[in-house]
């Protein structure tokens, strides 16, 4: 395209560049200072100047356990003068109260008073306990932890030799102790419980003594209730098997002992 200009005799202008647009420059606007606020400026017109001045910290001494309260100083001339004297006075009296309280002893409180439980009257009292007379050989009578009447009587004294069956003898002394309750307590129930030795005849069978005391006391329960007629309402069966010997279960006296039928009186609802 030049060289055609040229040969027509034009002249090539080249275009301008345009000129450069302005730099603007946006200027920073400064936040405005922030005066500290003058937190004292409500109470300067009643508080005096001296106190408004920051006060330095000392320490209250100690002298023999009693403080003392910090005094208030000025300067002579000042004119808060009769100010700080009656701040001072009235620091002065507050000490005053306080050594006078220290001098009181601190109150003394009497332990409480546990009284006895009221006594009863004569007509609240439970009647007396006594003993049933039973003399019968291997019979032992006597009250127990909990004041009731226990009648103890051997194995050997009730059942016949290796059998779980009442002798003669046996059905004797039960007639005797039951004519006996019937006489001095004929309102209570009576629970027939079962004791035996720890000689293991089966090793392999852990509740052996449990289903022998078992076995008697349902023997001597159906005695009372059958041959004597006894209230069978009244009456009730524990088995504690060997778990309360009263003697040495390694000698045979001793297990002649445990091995055992008792009959408690209650005067109260028979536990089944």
């Amino acid at each position: 395209m030049v060289a055609l200009l040229a040969l027509s005799g034009c002249q090539w202008l080249a275009p301008k560049p345009s000129p450069p647009s302005p730099v603007t420059h946006t200027p920073v606007v400064q936040p405005p200072k922030m005066e500290e606020p003058d937190h004292y400026a409500a109470f300067r017109p009643i508080i005096p100047e001296v106190l408004m001045q920051p006060m330095p910290i000392r320490t209250m001494p100690i002298d023999e356990g009693k403080a003392e309260l910090p005094k208030i100083e000025s300067k002579p001339g000042d004119s808060t003068q009769s100010t700080i004297d009656e701040l001072n006075q009235k620091i002065t009296e507050l000490e005053a109260q306080l050594a006078e309280a220290r001098r009181v002893p601190p109150p003394v409180f009497a332990e409480e008073e546990i009284l006895p439980p009221p006594a009863l009257s004569k007509s609240e009292e439970p009647p007396p306990q006594s003993l049933p007379i039973i003399n019968r050989e291997g019979v032992r009578v006597y009250f127990d932890d909990l004041k009731n009447v226990r009648i103890e009587a051997a194995d050997e004294s009730l059942f016949m030799s290796n059998a779980w069956q009442l002798s003669a003898e046996g059905e004797e002394t039960l007639r005797a102790i039951a004519a006996e309750i019937r006489a001095s307590h004929s309102q209570a129930v009576l629970d027939i419980e079962g004791h035996t030795d720890s000689l293991m005849s089966d090793p392999n069978n852990p509740m052996q003594k449990h289903e022998i005391a078992t076995t008697k006391t349902g023997v001597v329960m159906d005695f009372f209730v059958n041959a004597l007629r006894w209230d069978a309402a009244r009456i009730g069966t524990s088995s504690f098997g060997r778990s309360r010997p009263i003697a040495d279960n390694g000698t045979p006296e001793g297990r002649a002992k445990n091995n055992r039928i008792e009959l408690v009186i209650r005067d109260g609802t028979v536990q089944k």
